[in-house]
């Protein structure tokens, strides 16, 4: 994982959630995360993603439409 912690990893990102950025932030951010990045990694930590269910999406929406 620390391998990965490239400003063109960040950049990548970045453009796939449609947040501009610059290069030097995203060398900046990079060189900020990759610390914390390589303890987890030297740490073998799994983080389970939590995903919203589908009902959540349904009371969302009603509340919206009120």
């Amino acid at each position: 994982m620390p391998d990965d912690t490239s400003s063109e990893r960040v950049s990548a990102l970045a453009a796939a959630a449609r947040v501009p950025l610059a290069p030097d932030d995203a060398g900046r951010i990079a060189r900020a995360i990759a610390p914390t990045a390589g303890r987890f990694a030297a740490a073998q930590i799994d983080l389970p993603l939590e995903v919203e269910p589908a009902s959540f999406n349904v009371v969302q929406r009603r509340e919206i439409e009120r």
